[in-house]
C-alpha cells in the first residue's frame, strides 16, 4: 500500500495501536466473542468459548493474548486447533479432535478451532496526490483483523463441473466436488440415524463446503428454516426428509464411458470420481488408467493384500512384476483385504460400485522435438548423440556440451573433433576423450561411461566397443523370426489352467481342457459371448448359471444349471473340446471326481 510520506508515521503508529486493541478485545468473557473469525497465515480460526478440544496439548508456548496465541499456531506446522490460557499467558497447540463442553472458572480458554485454509486477500491501495513523496508501508505482521462470514472457496475444484449456488427440488441429483469431495445433493432427504454434530450454517453449499472440510464427517444435512448444518459420520443412511436436504459422497462417475479415453489426462491423486479415466504414474514408472466403480472383466487373481490407501494398492501391483491390474475397496478398517492383484489388465465396463479399478496401461506422450543432429556429422550441435564408426572398426558415442572430467592419459592439439576420436581409436587404453574447440586441445581418457559433467564449451565421445563384436545370430535371430505380436494381455487356456480369475463381478476357477457334463437340452447357449472373458461374464450375470463350458469360437459358450432337469447330478470330465469355467460362490466350484474316457478326447478342432 503507497501513501504519502507526511502520513507514514500516523498511519503506522494507528496499526500498531488497532493491533493491540484486537489483541486485547477477543475475550470468552461473557461470550462476549463467541463465534468470531481471524485469519492468520492464510488460516482462518473461529472462537469457541465454554468449550475446549480434546486431548492433551502437543506443545505448549507462552503467549501474552489470544491473538499472539492464534498467530504461533498459524505459523506452526503441528497445530492444528489452539487455547489460549489467561491467568498463566500460556498457548496450548493441539491437533485435530472433537470439541467438548468445558467451563473452568479457574482456568478460562479462549479456544481457536481451525475452519478452513483461505486464499490471501489483496490489501486495499490509498488514494495519494502525485505531488508527494510515495513510500511503502512495511509489512508489521498482523494481518486482517476485522470478523468476516465463512465464504465459498472452490478454487481447488476448479473445472469441476460446480454451479454457484444450489437449491431444492431444482438441483436434485446434481453434484458438487469442494475440497477434494465429491457430494450429490438429495433434495427432502436426511440421516435416519443420529447425527454426529452441527452448527449454523447460512447455505445449502456451504453446508457441504463444512463437511468437506471436517476431519471425520462423511456426509451432512441442512435444515432449510433453522439454517443448520448436521454432520454425519460413516456409516450413514438416508431417508425422506422435508424439512431438508442432504450431501451426500459419490465415488462413480456420472456418465460411464464404454471405452478407453485415447488421451487421458495425467493425475497424481487416486480420488473418485474425480480422477476417473485419467492416467497416474507408479513409483517404478508404470503408468495405470484408473476405472472408477469398476472391477476387471476377466483376469486371473494373482492374490489379496490389506492396504490403507488406493495408493498403496498400486504400489503393490508395482512391486509384484506379474500384476497387470489391481482393484482396491476403500473404507476397510484393516481387519480384511481390500486390495486384489490381477495377472492380465485392460480396459473393463464391469461396474462395480464400491471398487476402483487400475490396470498397466500406455506412458503419456509429447510431441516431438526436432532433432539438430545430422546423419554422419562430427560438428556439434550436429554430433550429439551420433555414431562414430573409426578406421579401427571401434564405435564412439558423441555427445555435445558435456564433459567427462576422468584423470587424462594425455592431452595434445587436433584440428577438429573428428581429429582427436581418430587419435583415440589408435591410442592404447584410450576409450573416451573431451573436445575444446576454442583451443583445440584433446584430453585422453578411460571412461566408458557417458559424460555427466555440463559444459557447454566441450564435445565428448566415450567408447561402445568395436562395430561387429554383437553380430554373432544366437537367440537374437530367433527373436527375428518372431514376427507376430503377442495376444491381448487376457485370462487364456493352457497358461492360466487351474488359476482363479475374476469377471463380471464373479470369481472363476478356470480348467482348460474339461468340460462339464450333462444330460441333452440341460444347458442354454449364451448367444453374444465370443470368447472365454464374455462366457464368464454371461455366467456373472445369469443367476441361473453354475458353470459354463467354453467350446470356442464356433461351438460358442453353453452356461449350465446346479443340477439336470432330473435331479441327477452334474459331472466334470477331461475333455479337450471344452475350457470350463466354475464360480467360486456357487454350488459347481470345484470337482473331487473328475471323468476320463477310454479312450480320452484329446484333440480339439478350434
Amino acid at each position: 500500500m503507497k501513501i504519502s510520506q507526511h502520513w507514514l508515521l500516523p498511519c503506522l503508529t494507528l496499526i500498531g495501536s488497532l493491533g493491540s486493541v484486537a489483541a486485547q478485545t477477543y475475550s470468552c468473557a461473557n461470550n462476549a466473542d463467541e463465534g468470531k473469525l481471524i485469519v492468520r497465515n492464510g488460516k482462518e480460526y473461529q472462537i469457541k468459548c465454554k468449550q475446549a478440544v480434546k486431548g492433551r496439548p502437543v506443545a505448549t508456548k507462552p503467549g501474552r493474548s489470544a491473538v499472539e496465541c492464534v498467530e504461533k499456531c498459524a505459523a506452526d506446522a503441528s497445530c492444528v486447533h489452539a487455547a489460549f490460557v489467561a491467568d498463566e499467558n500460556l498457548c496450548e497447540f493441539r491437533k485435530d479432535a472433537d470439541l467438548f463442553n468445558y467451563s473452568d472458572p479457574d482456568f478460562p480458554l479462549v479456544t481457536w478451532y481451525y475452519v478452513r485454509d483461505v486464499r490471501a486477500e489483496p490489501e486495499p491501495t490509498t488514494g495519494h496526490d502525485d505531488n508527494t513523496q510515495e513510500t511503502t508501508v512495511p509489512d508489521t505482521g498482523l494481518g486482517d483483523n476485522t470478523q468476516r462470514p465463512i465464504a465459498d472457496d472452490t478454487t481447488s475444484d476448479a473445472g469441476s463441473g460446480n454451479k454457484a449456488s444450489y437449491t431444492c427440488p431444482a438441483d436434485e441429483g446434481e453434484r458438487y466436488t469442494t475440497n477434494g469431495v465429491t457430494y450429490e445433493l438429495r433434495c427432502n432427504t436426511g440421516h435416519s440415524i443420529g447425527h454426529w454434530t452441527g452448527e449454523d450454517c447460512p447455505t445449502l453449499k456451504e453446508c457441504a463446503d463444512r463437511c468437506a472440510r471436517k476431519p471425520g464427517c462423511y456426509s451432512c444435512d441442512w435444515e432449510r428454516t433453522a439454517k443448520t448444518c448436521q454432520y454425519k459420520k460413516a456409516p450413514s443412511e438416508t431417508s425422506s426428509w422435508a424439512p431438508g436436504d442432504a450431501w451426500y459422497p459419490v465415488q462413480c462417475p456420472k456418465n460411464r464411458v464404454s471405452q478407453q479415453i485415447a488421451k487421458p489426462e495425467v493425475t497424481t491423486s487416486l480420488t473418485c470420481p474425480q480422477n476417473d479415466g485419467k492416467i497416474f504414474k507408479g513409483s517404478d514408472g508404470t503408468w495405470f488408467y484408473l476405472q472408477c466403480c469398476t472391477d476387471t472383466d476377466g483376469a486371473s487373481i494373482l492374490g489379496y493384500e490389506t492396504v490403507n490407501t488406493h495408493e498403496e494398492c498400486a504400489e503393490k501391483c508395482v512391486v509384484d512384476k506379474k500384476c497387470k491390474s489391481a482393484m482396491f475397496v476403500p473404507g476397510g478398517d484393516g481387519s480384511r483385504p481390500n486390495c486384489r492383484l490381477y495377472e492380465h489388465g485392460k480396459f473393463s465396463t464391469t461396474k462395480q460400485e464400491g471398487a476402483h479399478y487400475a490396470f498397466v496401461t500406455d506412458p503419456p506422450t509429447n510431441d516431438p522435438v526436432l532433432s539438430e543432429a545430422k546423419l554422419c556429422s562430427t560438428e556439434c550441435p550436429e554430433a550429439d548423440g551420433q555414431l562414430f564408426v573409426s578406421h579401427t572398426g571401434e564405435n564412439f558415442q558423441m555427445t555435445c556440451k558435456k564433459r567427462h572430467g576422468t584423470t587424462y592419459l594425455k592431452i595434445d592439439r587436433r584440428e577438429s573433433f573428428e581429429a582427436c576420436l581418430t587419435a583415440c581409436a589408435i591410442l592404447p587404453g584410450c576409450d573416451s576423450i573431451d573436445y575444446e574447440a576454442r583451443t583445440k586441445k584433446c584430453f585422453f581418457s578411460n571412461d566408458n561411461n557417458a559424460p555427466a559433467i555440463d559444459a557447454p564449451a566441450f564435445a565428448s565421445a566415450h567408447s561402445l566397443g568395436c562395430a561387429g563384436a554383437c553380430a554373432s545370430c544366437k537367440k537374437g535371430c530367433d527373436q527375428a523370426k518372431r514376427d507376430k505380436p503377442l495376444q491381448a494381455d487376457e485370462a487364456t487356456c493352457d497358461a492360466d489352467h487351474g488359476k482363479i480369475i475374476s469377471s463380471g463381478n464373479e470369481d472363476f476357477r478356470l480348467q482348460c481342457r474339461h468340460c462339464i457334463r450333462h444330460t441333452p437340452g440341460a444347458s442354454w447357449k449364451a448367444e453374444r459371448a465370443a470368447n472365454l472373458d464374455e462366457c464368464a461374464r454371461a455366467c456373472a450375470a445369469d443367476s441361473r448359471c453354475h458353470g459354463a463350458d467354453w467350446m470356442g469360437p464356433n461351438g460358442g459358450c453353453w452356461l449350465v444349471p446346479a443340477r439336470n432337469p432330473d435331479g441327477s447330478a452334474i459331472t466334470f470330465a477331461r475333455d479337450a473340446r471344452c475350457d470350463a469355467l466354475m464360480p467360486q460362490s456357487r454350488s459347481l466350484p470345484d470337482f473331487d471326481n473328475v471323468i476320463i474316457d477310454n479312450p480320452e478326447t484329446t484333440e480339439r478342432d478350434w
